[in-house]
């Protein structure tokens, strides 16, 4: 996997990750998508703004290690792993089913996997009121906004992203346990 250091991440000790954080990056579905992100994640002029990892249908970019924190949503950025995916949140159903989309969610999902087992993180999606909570699991950036009330929060990976796919994925990746 390539890594490309974002500019915005802080170094930590001891993390506990207990969220996996998915988002999309609004950005094109096509061939170098993950790699023109992580770049921008990494200039001069990025915004106070990073995720662990960027995925789109050909290659995983790492942006940010596993044990340090990324600027991906406030109020889960100690305590999530972020995984940002090439396409848009207005993504259509059908859209998230077409071949590309349908290689990255896989490349994601195996990736998340790792991700889950290593944090000992469930293959669940929480509600909104679960990630309030503090409970672990896979959550949407959309989730985050609503769970803490964050003001002009995002809204992605959007209502079609296809979550019960993407986390049967994750499973037979072979991440933990499905709960």
């Amino acid at each position: 996997m390539r890594f490309i250091q974002a500019k915005n991440y802080q170094w930590a000790k001891d993390r506990k990750v207990r969220l996996i954080v998915i988002h999309t990056m609004e950005n094109a579905e096509k061939p170098g998508t993950a790699g023109a992100v992580a770049h921008w994640f990494a200039g001069l002029t990025a915004p106070m703004a990073s995720a662990h990892v960027c995925v789109d249908a050909e290659e995983i970019v790492e942006c940010v290690k596993p044990e340090h924190v990324a600027f991906g949503a406030p109020n889960a950025n100690r305590n999530g792993y972020h995984i940002e995916h090439a396409g848009r949140a207005s993504q259509t159903a059908e859209q998230w089913a077409d071949e590309y989309s349908s290689r990255t969610l896989a490349l994601s999902a195996q990736h998340a996997a790792i991700v889950a087992a290593r944090f000992g993180i469930p293959i669940r999606r929480l509600t909104i009121e679960q990630v309030a909570a503090g409970e672990a699991g896979f959550c949407a950036h959309a989730d985050v906004t609503h769970a803490f009330k964050i003001p002009g929060g995002h809204t992605d990976p959007g209502p079609n992203f296809p979550w019960e796919l993407y986390l049967t994925m994750v499973q037979q990746a072979g991440g933990a346990a499905h709960v």
